[in-house]
């Protein structure tokens, strides 16, 4: 008993010197520990640092949006319709240029308020809306770039009852452009019965027509493809 004793009272007695010397900077234990806490402060820093600049940047950003918005506010001020429909053809470029900028760069909703102000700038009469439709799909400038405010146009043209045969005409072209080819099938034949029998509305309705073919013909094979491929793998 007397010689546990002495070894349990020497155990308590050594253990507090044990973990003292652990800590000891002067050990390794004790070293490592330190550089250790050292990189943690550093982290510590660089991210509350990081977290400033990101709170910073964010700040920036919400201020040149809000500038970008009022700029766009002022040329949507700019570019409102003219009542009396006598603006410049330069206005009309414009204004028109300005919804391109507005669509491509991802503006949707002011992109769609100024379409509708292009095509009211175009003004009410059936054959300056046919007109300027027309030139929009064919003319060498504006060709492939402008489809979607032909399309805008001739659908005015439409509500408002055009039934001309170079109206239909146009309105088919528009809505084969952008991509409806049935609607622009109906339209073509529509211009053809009421007149239109020029070898131009003929040819323009046979490609209507060989698109719409080729179309199903693509989707039928898009078909048996998929059908095939399901096909082999359950085998």
């Amino acid at each position: 008993m007397l010689v546990k004793g002495i070894v349990f009272t020497a155990l308590l007695a050594s253990t507090p010197i044990a973990i003292v010397a652990t800590q000891d900077p002067s050990t390794p234990a004790g070293s490592a520990l330190q550089r250790l806490q050292q990189q943690q402060q550093v982290q510590a820093e660089e991210l509350a640092r990081a977290r400033s600049e990101l709170a910073g940047a964010q700040a920036e950003l919400a201020r040149l949006r809000t500038q970008l918005e009022h700029a766009l506010d002022a040329l949507d001020t700019t570019f409102a319709p003219q009542r009396d429909r006598n603006c410049s053809p330069s206005r009309n470029r414009a204004l028109l240029s300005h919804y391109r900028w507005l669509r491509d760069e991802g503006h949707g909703e002011r992109a769609a308020g100024t379409l509708a102000k292009v095509v009211e700038q175009v003004g009410n009469d059936v054959n300056q809306r046919n007109a300027v439709a027309w030139d929009l799909m064919t003319d060498k400038d504006t060709v492939g770039r402008c489809d979607d405010v032909a399309l805008a146009i001739a659908q005015k043209m439409e509500e408002n009852g055009a039934r001309e045969p170079h109206h239909l005409d146009t309105m088919a072209l528009a809505q084969f452009l952008n991509g409806h080819v049935e609607k622009a099938i109906d339209l073509q034949q529509k211009a053809i019965a009421a007149g239109g029998n020029g070898d131009d509305f003929r040819r323009r309705l046979r490609t209507y027509e060989a698109a719409r073919d080729q179309l199903a013909k693509t989707q039928s094979l898009g078909a048996a493809r998929g059908e095939t491929m399901v096909a082999t793998g359950t085998r």
